[in-house]
């Protein structure tokens, strides 16, 4: 990876090591925090690593450091690939772009999204991808700021836990059911 210097003087993008697990799994302790998810907050260090390092990584990840602090974590950006049949490409899917608070408002978040922007064109994805809490329109008008657009005929849907065992063994239970 490039150094974001070019983009955002006194920053530095690189993809993340083994050696980063525990700061960004601090990160992503903090971002669970402030989207009032802790409840569902299960990674740990193990589990990152695996994700991030095994032969077949489910997800990459980026981290920010200031410029000569490479230990210093204080952003990750963590994505990976999904698959378009009516483009017939794969894209790029943002999972977290997380920026300590200490460091935000110097233009990492618009430098982060410009050099996913590129590896999805330079690749030859179809579309660079994400989603955003309804409530949170300080990062919806951030995203509409950046050219993103907000689909709002679109809704997630997931299926985890009991519900996903449930589904899997062809006892499902309907939502409304589920209490």
């Amino acid at each position: 990876c490039k150094s974001m210097s070019e983009f955002t003087k006194g920053y530095v993008l690189r993809p993340a090591t083994p050696a980063d697990i525990p700061a960004i799994l601090g990160l992503m302790r903090d971002m669970a925090s402030f989207e009032k998810l802790e409840h569902i907050f299960k990674a740990s260090a193990e589990s990152l690593r695996n994700s991030f390092f095994s032969d077949e990584p489910s997800a990459y990840c980026l981290v920010i450091t200031p410029e000569g602090q490479p230990d210093t974590i204080i952003s990750y950006i963590m994505w990976f690939y999904n698959y378009s049949s009516f483009l017939d490409r794969r894209g790029i899917y943002l999972e977290d772009l997380y920026i300590d608070p200490a460091h935000r408002k110097k233009g990492l978040g618009a430098a982060a999204l410009r050099h996913l922007a590129q590896m999805a064109v330079t690749q030859g994805c179809g579309r660079l991808e994400w989603v955003v809490l309804d409530w949170n329109q300080n990062a919806i008008d951030f995203y509409q700021h950046q050219g993103a657009q907000v689909l709002q005929d679109w809704r997630v849907v997931r299926v985890t836990g009991e519900a996903l065992v449930n589904m899997a063994n062809g006892t499902p239970v309907p939502a409304e059911a589920q209490g």
